[in-house]
């Protein structure tokens, strides 16, 4: 299986205090050029990653673009080589991640997958000239071919999903729905709908893998959306896992299925009773499960603002670093090992940008004097409709580099 980076606002509490720290630090470190070497644990892990990305792409033939034996994974990777991209402005990654989504753009022949409608909107958010954005032109008719097209109009198309493993379904409307969201859809609530009538079907009786569809849900919804006291399922028609559940329960659902010590802290099991079906197959520590369930604590907090959340993604960042190895490989589980599939280095990527802090410009894991300077280099820009003229300075994502960026960037000081 297989966000781009999304800027949220945030109620500036603290706005005023961090800023008499903030233009201590400005007075000091304005006028340098940047940029420091960004030697932190996660660059070298993103960067290790990356090379092996680019150099396995397959260059000619009809899966140029595409990687090895996992061209249906293509979407997937495309999203991670290009969410490393905007957080570490490679160019080979960039390079790749276009050529993944020309791939997918034939291959698809115009039908997406979710993963695959998710990546072209990830390559979208990294056009510079929104003129020749032709990601989103081609999500934008997808969408509307599904509505107008399809049989039962996108209604009828979602409904297809029941054909697929139940997991499977949530992972790719979850993928569907913040894409639709991207292009402000007309029917884009019907595909929220769709992944949450989907998702409260989810137990372990039904889905192969319920922990990763509801990592993958709640990342979904939370980036779309708030996370409110409504019922998930109001009327009654799923699994009892999900009587009375509300959407801001979804955060702490995840965090039941968080190992919180022990070798595999931070990691996820992959089943809601933490078992293995009496297999003898480990009850936690996939790279997938962990990856999703990291994106959903993140996308929450964002979201949410949850206190307790800190240490939880401080554990799992940490164990995705260093789930990639000196040759840039990531296995199926995390201590065990396993498959070396390309498509799991790609999800650790997607996954370390979005435990990334918004404000965290130079990688180093705290928002300080550094990410300050950086920012303060790029002080009253107004051309920046790709988010990487500005080098992320930018960071409520208005075009321009201005005093509510900075207000931002207070109110994550000192944070990792």
């Amino acid at each position: 299986m297989a966000m781009c980076w999304l800027a949220g606002g945030r109620v500036i509490s603290r706005t005023v205090a961090a800023l008499g720290v903030a233009t201590w630090a400005l007075a000091i470190l304005l006028g340098q050029q940047c940029c420091w070497a960004q030697d932190s644990s996660m660059l070298a892990a993103i960067e290790r990653a990356t090379d092996r990305l680019t150099r396995k792409q397959e260059d000619e033939g009809a899966s140029a673009g595409a990687w090895p034996g996992e061209e249906l994974y293509t979407g997937s990777i495309a999203a991670g080589l290009t969410r490393a991209y905007e957080l570490v402005r490679d160019e080979d990654s960039r390079a790749a991640a276009v050529a993944a989504g020309e791939y997918v753009m034939i291959a698809s022949a115009g039908n997406y997958y979710g993963d695959e409608a998710y990546a072209l909107s990830c390559l979208s958010r990294t056009t510079a000239n929104c003129d020749e954005d032709r990601w989103r032109s081609a999500l934008e008719a997808f969408y509307e071919n599904v509505a107008t097209l399809a049989a039962g109009s996108t209604a009828g198309y979602i409904s297809q999903f029941e054909l697929a493993e139940l997991s499977q379904a949530v992972f790719y409307l979850s993928h569907h729905a913040v894409a639709a969201f991207y292009v402000d859809a007309n029917d884009k609530d019907l595909w929220r709908q769709g992944l949450v009538d989907f998702l409260v079907q989810v137990d372990d009786d039904s889905a192969d893998l319920p922990v990763l569809a509801l990592g993958a849900a709640t990342w979904s919804l939370a980036t779309i959306g708030t996370l409110d006291d409504s019922l998930l399922d109001p009327c009654g028609v799923g699994t009892a896992y999900w009587q009375g559940r509300t959407f801001a329960e979804l955060p702490g659902l995840l965090v039941d299925h968080q190992i919180p010590e022990g070798d595999l802290a931070g990691s996820f099991y992959w089943r809601f009773d933490h078992g293995n079906l009496g297999t003898g197959a480990p009850t936690a520590g996939y790279v997938e499960e962990t990856v999703f369930g990291a994106m959903g604590l993140a996308a929450a907090n964002r979201t949410m603002r949850i206190p307790e959340m800190r240490d939880r993604i401080l554990l799992v960042r940490d164990l995705l670093i260093a789930s990639v190895d000196d040759d840039g490989v990531v296995t199926q589980h995390l201590s065990l090992g396993g498959g070396a599939q390309y498509f799991y280095a790609a999800e650790v990527l997607r996954a370390l940008g979005e435990l990334t802090d918004i404000a965290n410009l130079d990688l180093r894991g705290v928002v300080d004097g550094l990410d300050l300077a950086m920012w303060a280099g790029h002080w009253r820009a107004d051309d920046c409709q790709d988010c990487l003229v500005c080098n992320r300075a930018d960071l409520d994502r208005s075009g321009h580099v201005d005093i509510r960026d900075l207000a931002l960037l207070a109110n994550n000081w000192l944070e990792p």
